[in-house]
């Protein structure tokens, strides 16, 4: 069974964008891997429609999604991003994960 994947994607204003970077590596990257059920984070520089950030991080199973989104360190994570609210754009946090069956249809083949 695939494991679930956050996505965080945003457009980060080129001009801050060196100290941005470290402070997501020095500050709120330690703070995201201390959010249970995360287990890995990639980056990477994706840069499609205006996006020019993007960060997956590997969740350890679809069980650990709820409690990733309601514990304090996904409380604290978030608030890290709010000093740079000014200088991001078109940011999205996105939750792909395995549907499974879906009970109210009957697979035909």
């Amino acid at each position: 069974m695939p494991k679930p994947y956050l996505v965080v994607r945003a457009s980060i204003a080129p001009a801050i964008m060196e100290e941005f970077l470290r402070w997501y590596e020095s500050e709120h990257l330690p703070h995201v891997m201390r959010i249970p059920g995360i287990v890995k984070a990639f980056r990477s520089n994706c840069h499609r429609r205006g996006v020019n950030w993007t960060a997956l991080y590997e969740m350890a199973d679809d069980a650990a999604i709820q409690t990733a989104f309601n514990s304090p360190e996904a409380t604290l994570a978030r608030q890290d991003w709010e000093r740079w609210a000014p200088h991001v754009d078109q940011l999205s946090v996105e939750v792909y994960a395995n549907l499974g069956p879906l009970q109210n249809f009957h697979h035909w083949n």
